[in-house]
């Protein structure tokens, strides 16, 4: 698959890259290295220097720049997830001062950095951390970059990396995310220092994450091809604690020399549950490369992290190693379009081997976690892959013991599901769900389950058929997929007696 594919990396030493000032009015710009050598076309007068703002504190308001001792900002309105042009200046010795939209010249800057504007010279400022953080640690800040004046060669593109992520601490970095960790540890409100990473341009590149000065994979981005003879900044930005797909999630803000390119959120992450009752343990493949082995029924595989796009995937029934069989799977699914910072759950059901001409196939059932944020709910989705069941109604019990008329899941189908932002079921004690068919008038349940709400929670109860069971028993269980934290675990619940 084109994650794995190897790529070649060429680190190389740009001295013209690498000061760093990592807190609120830190650093030193008079302490710069004198100016490079120019052997190469220059894109900055010789005569003047130029400087950059990239916002990058997220939930922080839009920021106005200001020189210190000017009452006129040098740029207005910056907000999250913006990078100004380069800005030329006469050379000076100057404070970059940060102020929320509107606020008084003459009030206390948020943050603020030297900078040595030599002439010839290039600067950019990164403002990372949160916004009236009570953690120091966490702060809003400014961060201070010397860029390279001269372009990088043509058929190649320069690479720096800043780590403005405020609630994680240490990462390390692989382009190509072909397990060389060009970065093997970059901490909070670092830069990936003087080297400069050189790739080749015109092609999309996968940038992995890493916990520092580990190969446990974070997370993984992928970012459009880069322009030949270009220099990209990679921000790491926003809140790990958030969900991927959130306004303010971890992202990463690719900048270039006239501003920002993108903010890319997180590839998309898939898990897949086999729920086909009659399936062997299954091997997961896409194309040549195993997802998953030996994954068997009521079995939730590990997170699987891909690139955006289409896959189709191919079942095998398990064989020892990891190369794929010669012989032809015994089931095969294409997933939808797969988006960058959305999750999916991916279930397999129907039958490998119907039993009759009106048992479903093997299919795959497609859904995208998108529960509502509710702290003192559960919120349960209903997936209805039971293959020998019909079309359904659930809801909790009335006092007579049936499932009322007006049951919060009213015409579930084989292979439906319920609303994506879930059933919110209040916690502090026990609910019994009861299953019926829709057209049945009689409303006494088929099936019931018992579940213990637990406050900000979100689950997927995919009712199944178990193996072996007799057609129209309805012989059920629910395999419980818990997607609160990462990884998403799943437990299984029989029916009741």
């Amino acid at each position: 698959m084109t994650w794995m594919r190897r790529k070649t990396l060429l680190a190389v030493a740009l001295t013209s890259l690498g000061l760093l000032a990592p807190a609120c009015g830190g650093g030193s710009g008079a302490d710069s290295d004198p100016p490079p050598d120019q052997d190469g076309p220059v894109i900055v007068p010789p005569t003047t220097a130029q400087l950059r703002i990239v916002q990058a504190a997220p939930g922080a308001p839009a920021m106005d720049i200001y020189l210190a001792g000017s009452s006129t900002p040098l740029a207005r309105a910056v907000a999250y997830g913006t990078t100004t042009p380069y800005l030329t200046r006469e050379p000076a010795s100057v404070t970059v001062e940060l102020r929320p939209t509107g606020a008084s010249p003459d009030s206390q800057p948020v943050a603020s950095t030297p900078v040595r504007l030599e002439a010839g010279t290039r600067w950019t400022v990164v403002t990372a951390g949160q916004f009236q953080s009570s953690d120091s640690e966490a702060a809003l800040r400014a961060v201070l970059l010397r860029d390279n004046p001269v372009p990088a060669d043509q058929g190649l593109s320069r690479v720096r990396i800043v780590h403005a992520g405020s609630d994680i601490r240490d990462v390390g970095v692989d382009l190509g995310q072909d397990g060389s960790v060009e970065v093997a540890s970059l901490s909070r409100f670092q830069t990936s220092g003087d080297e400069a990473l050189v790739v080749p341009s015109g092609a999309a590149l996968q940038v992995g994450l890493v916990t520092g000065g580990t190969d446990q994979v974070l997370t993984s981005f992928t970012v459009p091809a880069l322009g030949s003879g270009t220099d990209t900044l990679l921000v790491l930005t926003g809140l790990w604690a958030e969900p991927a797909r959130a306004g303010d999630s971890f992202s990463l803000l690719t900048a270039g020399r006239d501003g920002t390119l993108a903010i890319l959120r997180q590839n998309p992450t898939l898990y897949v549950l086999n729920a086909s009752p009659d399936a062997p343990p299954l091997d997961l493949f896409s194309s040549g490369h195993e997802l998953t082995d030996a994954l068997p029924y009521g079995a939730l595989s590990a997170s699987l992290q891909v690139p955006p796009g289409t896959y189709v995937l191919d079942f095998f029934t398990n064989t020892p190693g990891d190369a794929r069989p010669e012989a032809a799977p015994v089931a095969s699914a294409t997933t939808p379009v797969l988006v960058p910072g959305e999750r999916y759950l991916m279930v397999a059901s129907g039958y490998v081997t119907p039993p009759g001409p009106s048992a479903p196939a093997f299919t795959l059932l497609p859904l995208t976690e998108r529960f509502a944020n509710d702290p003192t709910n559960l919120r349960l989705r209903w997936v209805h892959a039971a293959s020998d069941t019909p079309t359904v109604d659930v809801g909790p019990l009335g006092s007579e013991r049936r499932v009322l008329p007006d049951a919060p899941f009213l015409g579930v189908p084989f292979a439906g599901a319920t609303a994506q932002d879930g059933l919110p079921l209040p916690s502090g004690g026990t609910v019994t769900l009861g299953v019926v068919p829709s057209n049945d008038a009689n409303r006494s349940p088929r099936a019931t389950f018992k579940v213990t709400p637990q406050p900000d929670t979100r689950v997927f109860a995919v009712s199944t058929d178990l193996p072996g069971a007799s057609p129209g028993a309805w012989d059920l269980q629910l395999l419980l997929v818990d997607t609160t934290r990462t990884p998403w675990t799943v437990s299984a619940q029989p029916r009741e007696p």
